[in-house]
């Protein structure tokens, strides 16, 4: 049933918002490209000492093989060294690949504070081979002589330790009566089954242990199948990392050619063309974003052709949610819903007000926030920088419009909103100075406080002003609880976006709930709340606090409780259709308030 479920949510998704086009060409995208849960655990630990430590902090040898991550990691004051004299003082972390016990005793001989990154799965190689090495068995390693992984096992092994990258090598062995066989976490599975296969000739008795990471077999396998399938595999990552070269290696096995890239500026838009379908995958070491940009310029380069009418239509809407305006025609629509929900008169003032603050305030926060946009969604960060001048000029203008309206309506409305727009500017803007009892330059920089002020300035726009607008009385029930309901919409719209965007804000170091209590916390706190304000909404229509509307309007809600589950079964969860599903959700309330007016016409 469960997956009966799955394909009809796929189905639907992929009729609704897919990137169809009417070109041939086509670009298959691997599920599995991008960190691993070690990588990920490491680069999780190094954050977070690099925002809690007020020493310097130090990895020992590059966390992992990206020349971008380290760039950013060394903005995030966190160096790389191999150098154990170079450090003095400050945090050490160990990376992911592990260290051999000597140097360990020697870090912690010169005192210094450690931070043990080191991937479980390689740690648990490392008690295998101790734990042979100390029964007398000779140990084999069938991995890349020289990897910074192999180097640290074979510092567990007491000497009595041997490389095999390849069935050549075996000539080389000894002869040995007792035999523990491991394999580097990330080496080749076909490699390592020839291998193995060879050593049981010789050694009979060799006690053998498979220690290749699922995670490396899963992403091994999935590129042999996108490779069959493609003319062109395009790997992207460090051409330092071996597994990424490996990635490579097995799709030019399968007889595609394969090219290593590790950003979108290598693409050459000439040798891309040449192809019709092109396989995307990645090391184990290359963050999300590098991959989305290239993926982006595949795109780019694939469909530079006459755009059709569809292709056209896709870029229109592409646009609009970049640039806010679904957004900000959103918070109007929420502004109609809202006035039914509570009982008092809409205003298409009071909606151009809410539509002028949403637009200008979530483009000021994101021309000002360019690092997490840029690592988040690349593809906005691009529009952004090519329509800044646009943007600011439209949102200067908006809000001094809005701000004129505000004032017909009397002083009490205009100091609301010009608040609200105060708090914006101090949410987005870094107007504290730099005091030391004062750690925060904005309010954004206050942990987990990003979805709060949205959802507060959603319900002042949307609910709070047009209320005053129609003189309605704020004390009611009816108000708070539309109050509050739209404040709860919002709140889980803004979290779940933060889940997607977990990987950016950890680089610039930006708290969010998501980073605070972990991914699968928030999914189930998103859940429960949602429960709740469809609970609460259903109570206060039954007992009269809410319009008769609240029933109807309890159907966004449900909305919400599908793409919660849209996102959580992957089915959607990064880039313009997620945008697309999350502001649906005012789209959902502004037609359900439509079909309701139309109902009451129908009726009377």
């Amino acid at each position: 049933m469960r997956g009966r479920l799955i394909w009809i949510s796929t189905s639907l998704a992929n009729f609704l918002m897919a990137k169809t086009s009417m070109t041939e060409k086509n670009i298959i995208v691997a599920e599995s490209a991008g960190f691993c849960w070690g990588v990920k655990r490491a680069m999780d630990m190094t954050l977070e000492t690099a925002i809690e430590s007020k020493d310097p902090v130090f990895t020992f040898g590059p966390l992992i093989h990206n020349p971008q991550v380290i760039e950013m990691l060394e903005k995030n004051h966190v160096l790389a060294t191999e150098n154990i004299s170079e450090i003095n003082e400050g945090r050490l972390i160990i990376r992911t690949h592990g260290i051999t016990p000597k140097v360990r005793r020697d870090l912690k001989s010169k005192g210094l504070a450690i931070t043990d990154a080191t991937c479980p799965l390689v740690a648990k190689v490392q008690g295998i081979i101790k734990k042979h090495a100390s029964r007398g068995f000779d140990i084999i390693i069938i991995g890349d002589r020289g990897h910074a992984e192999v180097i640290g096992l074979m510092g567990f092994a007491s000497n009595k330790c041997h490389v095999v990258a390849s069935e050549d090598d075996l000539e080389l062995l000894p002869d040995m009566e007792k035999v523990c066989v491991v394999a580097q976490t990330t080496c080749d599975t076909t490699k390592y089954e020839q291998v193995v296969g060879s050593l049981l000739l010789r050694f009979p008795s060799a006690v053998i242990v498979n220690t290749i990471c699922e995670a490396t077999e899963e992403r091994q396998q999935e590129t042999r199948d996108i490779a069959a399938q493609v003319d062109l595999m395009v790997v992207v990552g460090g051409r330092n990392s071996a597994n990424t070269n490996r990635l490579a290696q097995l799709a030019r096995a399968t007889g595609a050619v394969a090219t290593l890239i590790e950003s979108d500026e290598e693409l050459d838009p000439e040798t891309v063309m040449s192809y019709d379908t092109i396989g995307l995958t990645a090391g184990t070491s290359t963050p999300s974003w590098i991959i989305e940009r290239v993926r982006e310029k595949l795109e780019v380069i694939l469909n530079n052709t006459a755009p059709t009418p569809i292709d056209k239509i896709k870029g229109l809407l592409s646009s609009l949610v970049i640039g806010n305006v679904s957004l900000a025609l959103g918070s109007a629509l929420m502004v109609l819903a809202n006035s039914l929900l509570a009982g008092y008169m809409f205003s298409w003032v009071s909606a151009f007000i809410a539509s002028s603050y949403i637009f200008s305030m979530y483009a000021l926060n994101q021309l000002n926030d360019v690092q997490t946009v840029k690592h988040n969604e690349p593809k906005k960060i691009k529009f952004y920088l090519k329509w800044q001048d646009t943007i600011k000029k439209t949102s200067i203008f908006v809000t001094l419009l809005s701000l004129l309206a505000v004032l017909y309506f009397g002083p009490l409305i205009t100091m609301v909103y010009v608040l609200s727009v105060g708090l914006g500017l101090a949410y987005t803007v870094k107007w504290f100075p730099e005091l030391e009892w004062l750690p925060y330059h904005r309010l954004k920089d206050i942990p987990a406080s990003k979805d709060v002020f949205v959802g507060l300035a959603w319900l002042v726009v949307t609910v709070l002003i047009p209320a005053m607008v129609a003189e309605a009385n704020l004390l009611t029930p009816s108000i708070i609880i539309t109050g509050f309901y739209t404040f709860g919409l919002v709140f889980i719209r803004s979290t779940l976006s933060d889940i997607r965007d977990i990987e950016g804000d950890k680089l610039v170091g930006r708290e969010t709930i998501p980073l605070l209590i972990g991914k699968d916390s928030t999914k189930v706190f998103l859940g429960i709340l949602t429960i709740f304000i469809i609970g609460l909404l259903f109570i206060s229509t039954e007992v009269g606090w809410t319009t008769s509307f609240g029933h109807l309007f309890s159907l966004t809600a449900l909305y919400t409780i599908f793409y919660l589950w849209i996102y959580h079964m992957r089915v959607i969860s990064k880039g313009i259709r997620l945008d697309i599903l999350l502001d649906g959700v005012f789209y959902v309330s502004g037609l359900l308030a439509i079909i309701w007016i139309a109902i009451g016409s129908l009726t009377k």
